[in-house]
């Protein structure tokens, strides 16, 4: 008799499909199980996290999973194929009708890749507006987090990050307009950078530059290089020439760029 094994690969708490077993599932970041062979399960199963609250956006259903900040909450929306996601609440919609407009303008640029991706717009059953953005499961931490313990070198490359994003950005004749730590959200492993919290985003250039290298310059570790400090925390110019005048100092004071994650820092 021909034996045949039949492998589900869906993930055990929210149904979604999973990429491999050995990694944690994309859509609620929950870590897969072995499944048996033979078993093939009737119905998707609930979430684990239905007490935390739920949402109901639009003719949508999300699951709280948790609170990101005040107003802002991580959450899986409630459908067989689900996905995991951010709700901001509160007066959201200049900044829906904005991010929109950015992610327009940015098709196809380097920017583009790097935008927060809204996704909805509208009342919650409360009455409250609601902004759904998609949940990057690679940018978790904010730079207040590490605040007074980034080595130099892995100063250096965040900087590099925030300014080629700020370059395109006013370019295309937008500002930020609210760039502190709390605002950047760095990927530990890939030397990458994402910009969060764009309510306050409006034409113009403003202090985006100044207020994002000061904001770095604060989470450096006390014994980075005075020239380095001085730099990021007095910074003056475009986002491409500051950029320029980084590669020259980080060069004489830290010497050829080097591999430098945030991973190692707890």
């Amino acid at each position: 008799m021909l034996k045949m094994s039949i492998m589900l690969e869906r993930c055990k708490n929210c149904g979604g499909p999973l990429q491999s077993r050995a990694l944690p599932c994309e859509y609620c970041d929950s870590l897969p199980g072995p499944l048996p062979s033979w078993r093939i399960p009737r119905d998707l199963p609930r979430s684990r996290v239905a007490s935390l609250g739920r949402f109901r956006v639009g003719d949508l259903s999300y699951l709280v999973h948790g609170r990101l900040a005040p107003g802002i909450f991580l959450a899986r929306r409630d459908t067989p194929l689900t996905e995991m996601v951010v709700l901001k609440v509160g007066e959201v919609r200049a900044e829906w009708e904005r991010m929109r407009a950015l992610q327009r303008l940015c098709a196809g640029r380097f920017l583009g890749r790097h935008l927060p991706e809204p996704v909805q717009c509208a009342l919650s059953d409360s009455g409250k507006r609601v902004l759904v953005y998609r949940w990057r499961r690679e940018f978790q931490r904010t730079l207040a987090s590490y605040a007074g313990r980034v080595p130099a070198e892995a100063g250096v490359w965040l900087s590099h990050r925030l300014l080629e994003q700020l370059h395109e950005l006013h370019e295309l004749g937008f500002q930020h307009g609210n760039l502190r730590a709390e605002h950047m959200l760095a990927h530990s492993e890939a030397h990458g950078l994402r910009l969060c919290g764009w309510s306050q985003c409006r034409p113009g250039q403003g202090s985006d530059v100044a207020d994002g290298l000061e904001a770095i310059a604060g989470t450096l570790v006390a014994r980075a290089p005075a020239p380095l400090k001085r730099l990021l925390g007095n910074a003056r110019g475009s986002a491409l020439e500051v950029n320029e005048e980084l590669k020259r100092v980080s060069a004489a004071v830290l010497g050829p760029p080097k591999f430098c994650p945030l991973s190692q820092l707890r």
